[in-house]
Parts: C-alpha cells; structure tokens; sequence
C-alpha cells in the first residue's frame, strides 16, 4: 500500500494545489479586487498563501468553530477573516454578498473547473509515482472526499484507476448519492464528527458528475476508526495527520478497503494540538 501524504504539503493539505491553479489563472487586470472564499480551513490557507505570493487581497469565510490552527494559518498568510455560524447561517451566501460588493472574484471551495483542475494535479503524480515504484499502473485510489474537488480531479488524472470516496458516518453524501444514482444531500440532524474539512452538507453537479461516469464508489469510516488511524498514522508513519486527513486510512485499517494495489490520499495536518491529543489518546 502507498500513502500520497498531502498532510506534508505547504499549508498543510492539498487544497493548495486547487487554489494556486484558480488564482494565478485571474487575468493580472482583474486582480486588484482580490478574492472570497469560504472554508472551514485547508481552502483558506491554499487560497490566503497563494493570494499573498500573486500580491492579491483574500477574505475568508471561515465558521466560527473552526480549528484554532486553521484560523491562525489563514491569518499568517495576510488573508481577513469573516466568521459565521455553521447551524444558522450560510457561507455561500455571505461570501457571495462579500464578492458582489468588492467586485472580488468568488473562489469555491470545490464546485469550480479550475479548482478540480488544480487539485487533480496530485493524481497526475500518483500516476507517475506508482509507476516508478512498482513498475505497474496504479489500480485503486481512495480519497479523502467532502465536496469531492479533490475525488474528481483525481478521477479524472488517473482515468484507469478505480476510485473509491471515503467520508465520515453521517457525512457520506457523496457515497450515498453514487449509489443511489442522484444527489441526496446529508439528512437533518447529522452526528458531530471530528472531520470538520469534511462537513459539506451537499455535493455539486461538477464533482457528482464526474464522479458517477467515472463509476466511483463510496465507504463511510466511524469517530473510533478515524481516531486509531491518526494513532497509527502518528506511530507508526510518523505523520500527524488531521481526522478529515485520516479516512482514507480509516477505511484501510478497519479491512473496508483492498491492502493491495491500493494508494491512500492523506490530505491534511492542520488539527490543533488539544484534538490532536483527545483523538490519539
């Protein structure tokens, strides 16, 4: 088993790739008004990192319980930071509302071209770097999924590798809406869980798309799973890894997932040292 460890990345996941990519392709005339994104944390750090080195201003709609480290990355990278609250506001509409009003130019999170683009890069790696390593052509990709930016782009980077979502229990809109063939957003009332990068409510046309004529599956992992993988992965890989980071691993650990063939998305490491701590006790 391979492990594409996006938890090392800059800005510790794989959102950068998707935010660089969508960043640097705004025409250098309409950059002066910036960018709004919404994010619970690793699409506003890619999106606050890249905007900072391109010389554009960034705002981040960010919920008010996001990580401490999350919030404090975003802000290390220059970006201003709009909170909301998860249970009674929506981050769509007031990033929308910010966007309109500065002329700025709205950055998805995962429901955009350019983004699944750029996060698809990593799966334009994985191609090459099985390959070198074993000789063959990679077989099964499982990949961490909320809204399915990175899932899709994969899908589409590695078109002869099957792909599998793995998502949280409660969460796995994305499994649920492959198998029934349609989109069925997550149902009222979900269970907390500790994957806060993984908390989409609906997926969107693009990801869903792309991933249904791709004949993707889908696996959900539960709290104690995703918590013995970031023990694990911590042990034994020596990698901290975030819960949402950790599914994929989850699902390979807990036997739901084939041990051979088989390359796992790690994708983030951004989680605060107090969770981090709970979760691998």
């Amino acid at each position: 088993m391979f492990i594409k460890a996006e938890c090392l990345q800059r800005t510790g996941s794989f959102k950068l790739r998707g935010a660089w990519w969508r960043l640097s392709s705004i025409p250098e005339a309409e950059r002066a008004a910036g960018v709004v994104a919404f994010s619970s944390g690793n699409h506003a750090q890619g999106v606050a990192w890249a905007a900072q080195r391109l010389g554009m201003p960034a705002t981040i709609v960010m919920p008010a319980d996001a990580p401490a480290a999350k919030v404090a990355g975003t802000r290390a990278s220059g970006a201003e930071i709009v909170f909301y609250d998860r249970a009674t506001e929506s981050r769509e509409t007031i990033a929308a509302g910010l966007a309109a009003a500065r002329g700025a130019v709205l950055v998805p999170s995962f429901d955009d071209p350019w983004i699944v683009e750029g996060q698809g890069t990593a799966g334009l790696e994985i191609v090459d770097q099985y390959r070198a390593a074993t000789g063959r052509a990679v077989e099964r990709i499982a990949v961490c999924c909320g809204g399915g930016g990175l899932s899709s782009g994969i899908a589409l980077a590695a078109p002869h590798a099957a792909i599998v979502v793995v998502e949280p229990e409660g969460w796995d809109d994305m499994g649920e809406s492959l198998r029934r063939g349609a989109i069925v957003p997550v149902g009222a009332h979900p269970p907390a869980t500790s994957c806060d990068a993984l908390q989409t409510m609906r997926v969107a046309d693009l990801t869903f798309g792309i991933l249904q004529r791709r004949g993707a599956t889908g696996l959900a992992v539960g709290e104690s799973e995703i918590a013995a993988a970031m023990r694990f992965a911590f042990e034994t890989l020596k990698l901290v890894v975030e819960p949402g980071g950790a599914v994929t691993l989850a699902a390979a650990l807990a036997g739901k997932l084939p041990l051979d063939s088989t390359v796992l998305m790690v994708s983030g490491g951004n989680v605060d040292p107090a969770t981090f701590r709970a979760l691998t006790a």
